[in-house]
């Protein structure tokens, strides 16, 4: 509206040559200075709101993952859901990638990006409680569960796997950890076990 009446003013009352100038300077005040205000107070609201169609005329989305995922790392308070937390907003995300950015490659690698940063932000801790989360789903406790979904969520958590550094200390708890399901027989599937183990295999070698 502000744009329109500034156009109407130039017509006449003006020069003609000055409409182009007086509406970039219209435009740079009324529109770019504020963009920085306008993303930060109503991107957070989209995101959080699975707001699609409104998503689609956004492109915040690094900044808003390291901020979102920053919460749940650094929350040392919460650290037994840390992984599950991870889970559902790397799901979340996909779920967004996939409906309003039509997978599209650039933001498909800002979320890689975002998520190797924000996984490192704490040294080891991530690595260790992603290996006591494994521990968990693959103890016998979790023969509820069928197979088809115990390998469909280690397939999930491998994705945050390629994602840490620290794959040495990961490493070190898993192996104490197999080593006591199979010890004291306490594992849900062997077939799972084996199956986690040929997946690190691909993912690092013997």
């Amino acid at each position: 509206m502000r744009l329109n009446e500034e156009n109407e003013r130039c017509l006449l009352y003006l020069d003609a040559f000055t409409r182009k100038p007086l509406i970039a300077t219209a435009e740079r005040q009324l529109l770019e200075r504020h963009i920085p205000a306008i993303l930060d107070k109503g991107f957070m609201m989209l995101m959080d709101g699975h707001r699609i169609e409104d998503l689609q005329r956004m492109q915040a989305i690094s900044s808003y993952i390291r901020r979102t995922g920053q919460s749940i790392v650094m929350d040392e308070e919460k650290d037994k859901d840390m992984v599950s937390s991870l889970l559902e907003f790397k799901a979340s995300l996909d779920s967004i990638l996939e409906e309003s950015f039509s997978k599209n490659e650039a933001f498909c690698n800002t979320i890689k990006d975002s998520f190797e940063h924000l996984i490192n932000l704490r040294q080891n801790r991530p690595a260790e409680l992603i290996a006591k989360f494994l521990d968990d789903k693959l103890r016998d406790g979790n023969k509820g569960t069928s197979e088809e979904e115990l390998e469909g969520t280690l397939d999930k958590v491998l994705v945050l796997f390629r994602f840490i550094q620290g794959k040495d200390v990961f490493e070190a708890f898993y192996k104490i950890d197999l080593a006591k399901r199979l010890l004291l027989g306490k594992s849900a599937s062997i077939d799972a076990e084996k199956s986690m183990i040929s997946k690190l295999k691909t993912e690092c070698g013997s």
